[in-house]
């Protein structure tokens, strides 16, 4: 049976496991999306925001937090339910509200419940691009085709597809060309409607299309079937426009009909240039893997009906990663089991010894492996460290039985008569250390216990780890009572195990008895090595606060997050884009590039524009940190993109952290419904901050804003035309953003057609002034006379929390307790005067935190009294207990000195080697005590100081044993480094190393001094038995000691950390390190509860840097415009283009005038109109400008700027983002 499960569990596991890189760490939420194109941000909050997230969503059954993001286009309304909510039950709940959503304003899409996604849910994605193919076509190949292809794999939730170009039928019109052929925009709407099928404008006669009917004949019923005869651009513009008096004007007399796309909301940009990309999510818990592979499948499946098109599946693959990491895990397992079954041989001197261990070690893995797997567990990076730190008791197992049974061969080889079975010795021998051991197990049992009360990531994190590493002591224990005896039982049956013995042993013992009379049987020396073991473990403790709870993956998949200065225009984006694009590529190291920015439909970005991220595939030869370094100067060299260099599943921790985790100290949120207004009474809190002792550095955290044209209808001069505010923004709606008004079908896909201004009529911001509305009387009128147009600045996305909108104001504290200074912050805060509507309210997530750490530092102690309480019971003694309990925070020592190499002892990996440690530390330490006790006592019942050295000389080399065999098991993981996979293994390996050794000197020497100064004295009278003193001249052996071999389990620990250089990291991380360490194990109990400092992941420092971007500003007074100067490498990377004002007509019609390209004209957040002019090279200087009338592509210069001035064409946008983040003034 033994050899099936470890058969199929090599043969089957590795096919059908499910795996990935992280647990599911995310909460139990709930996404809607509504898109709403053409809207701004203000009224996406007005209009649909604010009617779902008060009439429909809040109080919602288990809602814990419910949050909204309102974007331009784009409303997204997060609901987080409370911990231990059923996913399905959640959304069921959600589904049940959102059938009322029908009285919702029709400015937009139905709101979409967006798929269950896994936390780290990009699974792969697929780059599209064609010389040949335009994007239009291949996005209806990909919406078509391709999506629902892939929407049918098993796993995947969603397929996003990024720059895609809906293939519509435009319908473009011109303000001035309808008014001069005296017809109206609602004409023009009508008979387009009317010309298709259906229609979803209720006001036209399509919205009821009717349907064909049949006709009976006496034998047969035929049906009848219109078919549509508009199948393209030409069809559709030959229709006669309605309500005319010529019969023969056509659509596309007025107008352009045209096959375009809607507005983008969103770019790609590749390698190879532009295209569009798939982003393919998955399922929670779904096998990364399995879903690639099945992917990659379908892809090929369809390669034949791509031709012309590029794919490229290796934009992103996490499973690429997966795979690395599982060959670097498997190689260390391949080197590190045999070699510590070799080892077992060599010190038995069998080698039945080192088979049977090499079967045990397996046997016990494979079973937690197939337990994980039959209750549908994925394996990842924590449920593989758990396995690791598993492994040293797996081993420790195979010691002691071993050990125990050449003692028991021994001895039977001495006995006189009849010799019992071999299968009867080796019974005897694992039941004769099974007590002892099973007390150390349920020790190291007992400390994992706080990790299931864990919340948020860090219990995320902390669960699998603990799981797998319970299932694998546990089933170690099994194999070690059953499997391994039977193997023993059968394998040694012909032979005298320890015969000859090992002879290094008795160099072991000659080198103990010298060193014995001058440490073990010196207890002041004792004391003295430990208080410096504790001095030493304290002064190193503070400075090792620097790593991240969270290991930070040395993926060859990175992701660059960008972001342009707000306002920032799309093909401003996609220009600097490509060019970074093309840079990053032409590094070395560098395989394939790919980008997005802005959003795509049901994506998992709710920003605007101006944000973006870049995908970087290293090559497999690069070296991983020249190459990062590389990519983050030339990302720094971006002049208008800031950017931040990390990985995936790091970005997507610290958006979760975001949420979950801990924030400034003190956080007061002001909640109100004017944005003005909650500015201002955020900073009055502030300043009511300001003047509460302790609290330092208050302040209001700047919220982006952007430029926005904003139209507000004068009743008076509408009414005088009979115009309608209604009529107005329906109008201009059109025009601008474009309606809606049927679909076409064909081919089994469906096409908008819509009519929209023509790109002339929506080229420039004066356009908005010039529109003409139609009035009632057949006449026209400009919308700048009947509305006040102008540019205003506007928050590009609107935040809100509990349904309102709100603003933080945080700070600091220093020389004072949180507490108290929150008590006084919420005293003076409650006492403010508010206006109506708007209150504030004390949020610290710290003060949170706090109240965590306290629940678990009370775990932490009930598991601490638990241990002691089974310590007892394993000894029968009170003082012995607290001996063991003295001594195990002094083996762990030698990993705190040691984690120096690895940055610090609050990551898991590091937790991880104490844990190992500390495991050794508790076996070895009980096992040693029993021995002590079973010794002969003197005649007052004390113990004697000779036998305690000799049954301490008789645990050196199982002591040994177990360091060494432990030291062999991690020494592979030191020598591969943190290459994938063993970003968690290689500080556990490191911590091990050096905590091995004051482990061993603990055990070998510490405690048994001490023990001999406690328990010798007449008061120490703790012995088991009673009998005469020996004579401590002898140096021989006492009679009958009975030492059993050395224990080891092993503790884990695990943090949980704020965002990424967050103020409260400190705090975090000391809930990791004590949640997950059962504290008092490791460092003297109340070390666990240290403070972890402020840290980054190495994927998050990577992308810091010192540098100052390349240009300077002149300093000048204030409300002064400075001069700004570049250089010249920084120029050339711009491409900045100037070209001089011209003396022409204006469009070629009218007198000449002084015109001024479109391109140079830049808007600052008030709406003011500047060029930047070149009065010298590499020197810039942001010039006011008033303008007149507007052109196609020319704007008529009213003052400001003299014909031939020469002003800056291409790259006015990146120098306007330049002056104002140099200037502060952002």
């Amino acid at each position: 049976m033994a050899a099936a499960v470890m058969a199929l569990g090599f043969i089957h596991l590795p096919k059908a496991a499910s795996t990935d890189v992280f647990p599911e760490f995310a909460p139990t939420q709930v996404q809607i999306q509504t898109e709403a194109p053409g809207l701004s941000a203000a009224e996406v909050e007005q209009l649909i925001t604010v009617p779902l997230e008060q009439d429909l969503l809040n109080g919602v059954a288990w809602l814990d937090e419910i949050t909204s993001e309102s974007a331009p286009g784009l409303s997204s309304v997060n609901l987080v339910f409370g911990p231990g909510t059923n996913e399905q039950k959640a959304r069921q709940a959600v589904q049940e509200r959102l059938i009322q959503v029908g009285g919702l304003p029709q400015v937009g899409k139905p709101p979409v419940m967006i798929q269950p996604l896994s936390s780290t849910s990009r699974v792969m994605m697929i780059g599209l691009s064609s010389k040949d193919v335009s994007r239009i076509d291949m996005s209806v190949l990909a919406r078509w085709n391709i999506k629902p292809r892939l929407l049918g794999i098993p796993g995947v939730a969603n397929v996003v597809i990024w720059g895609e170009r809906d293939r519509q039928l435009q319908v473009q019109i011109d303000p001035q060309q309808l008014a001069s052929r005296g017809v109206s925009l609602d004409q023009v709407v009508r008979t387009t409607g009317n010309a298709l099928w259906v229609s979803p404008l209720t006001f036209v006669e399509a919205s009821t299309p009717g349907t064909g009917g049949f006709i009976d004949t006496p034998s047969q019923r035929l049906a009848i079937q219109h078919v549509l005869p508009i199948t393209k651009a030409q069809d559709l513009a030959s229709v006669a426009v309605e309500d005319t008096a010529s019969k023969q004007l056509r659509i596309g007399d007025v107008a352009t009909v045209v096959e375009d796309h809607q507005p983008l909301i969103g770019d790609v940009m590749l390698s190879d240039g532009p295209g569009i990309m798939l982003v393919v999510e998955k399922y929670p818990d779904a096998n990364t893997r399995e879903v690639t592979h099945a992917v990659e499948e379908a892809m090929n499946s369809l390669q034949p009906g791509l031709s012309g098109i590029t794919v490229d599946t290796h934009v992103y693959r996490p499973a690429s990663f997966v795979d690395t990491a599982l060959d670097n895990v498997g190689l260390w397992v391949l080197v590190a089991v045999p070699a510590v079954s070799v080892l077992l041989g060599l010190y038995f001197l069998s080698w039945r010894v080192a088979l049977i261990s090499l079967v045990s070690i397996t046997m016990a893995e494979i079973t937690a492996l197939w337990v994980l797997y039959l209750q549908g567990s994925t394996f990842n990076m924590m449920v593989l460290a758990g396995l690791a730190i598993a492994l040293g008791a797996v081993i420790d197992d195979i010691v002691i039985g071993f050990d125990r049974i050449q003692r028991q061969f021994e001895r039977e080889g001495r006995r006189s008569g009849e010799r019992r079975s071999v299968s009867d010795v080796v019974v005897d021998a694992t039941a004769a250390v099974r007590r002892p051991v099973f007390f150390a197990t349920l020790i190291l049992l007992l400390a994992v216990v706080p990790v299931v009360f864990l919340n948020g990531v860090g219990g995320a994190f902390a669960r699998p780890l603990a799981l797998s590493y319970v299932l694998a002591v546990l089933a170690s224990t099994v194999v070690a009572l059953t499997l391994t005896p039977v193997l023993a039982a059968l394998l040694l049956a012909r032979t005298r195990l320890g015969h000859p013995r090992n002879p290094l042993l008795g160099v072991l013992h000659r080198g103990f008895d010298r060193i014995s009379p001058k440490t073990v049987l010196r207890p002041g020396r004792a004391l003295v090595a430990a208080g410096v073991l504790v001095a030493a473990g304290f002064a190193v403790w503070p400075q090792l606060d620097g790593a991240s709870p969270i290991p930070a993956l040395h993926q060859r998949e990175l992701l660059i997050q960008v972001e342009a200065p707000p306002g920032t225009s799309l093909p401003e984006m996609d220009r600097l884009g490509q060019a970074a694009v093309d840079q990053l590529r032409a590094l070395p190291g560098v395989e394939s590039v790919g980008a997005h920015v802005g959003r795509a439909r049901e994506s998992d970005q709710v920003v605007n524009v101006n944000s973006g991220e870049f995908w970087v595939n290293l090559k497999s030869s690069a070296d991983y940190g020249r190459t990062v370094a590389a990519i983050n100067r030339t990302m720094h060299d971006q002049t208008g993109l800031d950017s931040d260099v990390v990985t995936y599943p790091q970005a997507r921790l610290d958006e979760v952290r975001a949420e979950d985790g801990a924030g400034p100290p003190v956080v007061v949120r002001v909640y109100g419904n004017d944005l003005g207004v909650l500015r201002h009474q955020a900073e009055q809190v502030s300043k009511v901050l300001a003047q509460v002792p302790g609290v330092v550095r208050p302040q209001v955290p700047a919220v982006a804003e952007e430029p926005t044209i904003e139209v507000k209808v004068d009743l008076a001069a509408a009414q005088s035309h009979g115009v309608k505010p209604g009529d107005v923004r329906r109008t201009a709606a059109t025009y601008f953003s474009g309606l809606p008004v049927g679909s076409l079908y064909e081919e089994q896909k469906v096409f908008d057609v819509v009519v929209w201004g023509s790109p002339g009529t929506r080229s420039a911001p004066q356009k908005v002034h010039d529109l003409l509305i139609d009035t009632p009387n057949g006449g026209h009128v400009r919308l700048g006379d009947i509305a006040t147009v102008r540019v205003t600045p506007y928050p590009t996305v609107i935040e809100h929390d509990a349904t309102s909108r709100s603003l933080d104001v945080v700070a600091d504290v220093s020389g004072r307790d949180l507490n108290s200074v929150l008590d006084d912050v919420r005293n003076r805060v409650q006492a403010m005067p508010m206006p109506y509507e708007f209150h504030a309210e004390v949020q610290s997530d710290v003060a949170h935190q706090q109240g965590q750490d306290l629940r678990i530092a009370g775990l932490v102690a009930a598991a601490l009294l638990g241990a002691f309480l089974l310590l007892q019971s394993a000894f029968g003694s009170w003082r012995a207990a607290t001996l063991v309990l003295f001594a195990l925070p002094l083996a762990g020592v030698g990993g705190v000195l040691t984690a120096f190499a690895v940055d610090g002892v609050t990551s898991i990996g590091a937790l991880g080697g104490f844990l190992v440690v500390v495991g050794i530390a508790v076996r070895n330490l009980v096992l040693l005590i029993r021995g002590y006790q079973e010794t002969e006592p003197r005649e007052d019942g004390t113990a004697d100081p000779r036998r305690i050295v000799d049954a301490t000389r008789d645990r050196v080399g199982p002591v040994l044993l177990t360091a060494l065999a432990t030291a062999v098991a991690v020494l592979p993981a030191v020598f591969l480094g943190t290459v994938e996979g063993m970003e968690v293994l290689h500080p556990l390996a490191v911590v091990v190393l050096g905590g091995l050794v004051t482990s061993t000197l603990v055990t070998l020497f510490i405690v048994p001094a001490l023990y001999i100064r406690f328990f010798s004295t007449p008061g120490g009278r703790e012995q088991r038995r009673t009998g005469p003193e020996p004579d401590l001249s002898t140096a021989g052996p006492a009679p009958d000691v009975t030492a059993t071999d050395d224990g080891r389990t092993e503790r884990r620990e695990e943090r949980r950390e704020a965002p990424r250089g967050g103020p409260g990291r400190r705090r975090t991380g000391r809930r990791w390190a004590v949640g997950l360490s059962t504290a008092g194990l490791l460092l003297a109990g109340g070390a666990g509860l240290t403070a972890c400092g402020d840290s980054h992941s190495s994927s998050a420092s990577a992308a810091e840097h010192s540098e100052q971007p390349p240009a300077e500003i002149e300093q000048v007074p204030e409300g002064k415009i400075p001069r700004l100067t570049l250089a010249e490498d920084t120029a050339a990377r711009i491409h900045i283009t100037t070209e001089p004002l011209r003396q022409a007509p204006l469009d070629g019609t009218g007198p000449p005038q002084t015109l001024i390209p479109l391109k140079a004209v830049v808007y600052d957040p008030e709406g003011k109109t500047f060029a930047f002019t070149n009065p010298k090279p590499f020197v810039y200087v942001r010039t006011p400008v008033e303008l007149g009338k507007f052109g196609k592509d020319d704007a008529v210069v009213k003052s400001g700027l003299p014909k031939g001035t020469p002003v800056v064409t291409v790259g006015a946008a990146e120098l306007l983002g330049i002056e104002y983040k140099t200037d502060g003034e952002h």
